[in-house]
C-alpha cells in the first residue's frame, strides 16, 4: 500500500451551450447561471466531482462486475458504506472520493477560464469599461414545460434559463493524497517501468470518459470533452507518453478486489 500525493490538471471543452444553475432568479431570467464574485462564468468542482464519481462507477462496475452479479456497489448508500465499516480493503470509489465513513483526501477545484480567454471580454477603451462584453458568456433560452401525456404546454410553465455559450474552455485542477497498492501483474508492461495504482488508473480513466456535464443533458446541452493537460505523482511530472499507455492495462482493475 502506497500513499502518493496527486496533481492533475484538466481542460473542459464545451460543444453546446450547458447549465449550472444558482437557484435564484434574476430580473426576466428564472434560472440563472452561476458566476465567480468578477461576474465570469465557472465550472463548480463538486459538480465535476459527481459526475466523474458516476463516470467511475460504471467503469468500476464493467471491469470488477464483468458478469453483471451486482457485487460492486456505490459506497455513498448509508448501508452499503456501513458494511464496508471495519473492512481494511475500501473500493477505488472510496479510495478516490469517500464515503460516508471514510472522508476522501482529493480535492476538486473549481474550473475557471484562462486569463487569456477572460481578456476577449474586456473593453480596450479604458478602465471604466471593464468587462462590459460579459454578456458574451452567456444565451437566453425562453422554453415551457411540456405534459407528457396529452403532448401540450402546461400552463403557466412558461420559463427563462441562462445557459453559456459552446466552445467556452475550462481549466481546473484535482490535488491531494490517494492511497492505494500499484498495479502489480506479471504480464504489466509500461514505459519506462512506471505503474500507477488501481484507483490513480481509475480516476483517469474517468476523467477521459467525462463528456456532458450540467443541467439538461437529456436535451444535448452540456456536452463536452476533457482533456488531462498534466500529471505529477509525488511533485513529480508523468509524461504524457507514460500516463496514456496506462490505458492499455484497465482490464487490470478487475484483479482489484483480490489484489488491490
Amino acid at each position: 500500500m502506497q500513499t502518493d500525493f496527486l496533481k492533475i490538471e484538466y481542460a473542459l471543452a464545451f460543444a453546446t451551450p450547458f447549465h449550472f444553475g444558482t437557484g435564484i432568479r434574476e430580473g426576466l431570467i428564472d434560472r440563472t447561471v452561476v458566476r465567480n464574485g468578477g461576474g465570469y462564468l465557472y465550472v463548480p468542482g463538486s459538480t465535476l466531482k459527481g459526475v466523474l464519481r458516476e463516470r467511475c462507477e460504471q467503469l468500476e462496475r464493467f471491469y470488477e462486475d464483468a458478469q453483471g452479479t451486482g457485487t460492486v456497489q456505490s459506497p455513498h448508500g448509508a448501508e452499503v458504506a456501513l458494511l464496508g465499516l471495519g473492512h481494511g480493503n475500501p473500493t477505488m470509489i472510496t479510495r478516490i472520493f469517500g464515503s460516508q465513513i471514510r472522508p476522501g483526501r482529493l480535492f476538486f477545484d473549481d474550473a475557471r477560464q484562462s486569463e487569456t480567454d477572460l481578456m476577449q471580454y474586456e473593453s480596450q477603451s479604458g478602465n471604466d469599461n471593464m468587462g462590459r462584453y460579459k454578456g458574451l458568456q452567456v444565451e437566453v433560452s425562453t422554453q415551457v414545460r411540456m405534459d407528457r401525456p396529452t403532448r401540450t404546454s402546461v400552463p403557466g410553465a412558461l420559463f427563462t434559463s441562462e445557459y453559456g455559450t459552446h466552445d467556452l474552455v475550462f481549466q481546473g485542477v484535482i490535488q491531494g493524497w490517494l492511497e492505494c497498492s500499484a498495479i502489480n501483474a506479471d504480464n504489466y508492461t509500461s514505459l519506462q517501468g512506471a505503474k500507477p495504482t488501481y484507483s490513480l488508473l481509475l480516476l483517469l480513466a474517468g476523467l477521459r470518459v467525462v463528456n456532458a456535464i450540467g443541467g439538461n443533458k437529456s436535451s444535448g446541452k452540456g456536452r463536452c470533452a476533457c482533456e488531462i493537460r498534466e500529471l505529477a505523482v509525488n511533485g513529480m511530472k508523468v509524461e504524457q507518453a507514460i500516463w496514456e499507455d496506462w490505458f492499455e492495462q484497465l482490464d487490470a482493475l478487475a484483479q482489484y478486489g483480490s489484489e488491490g
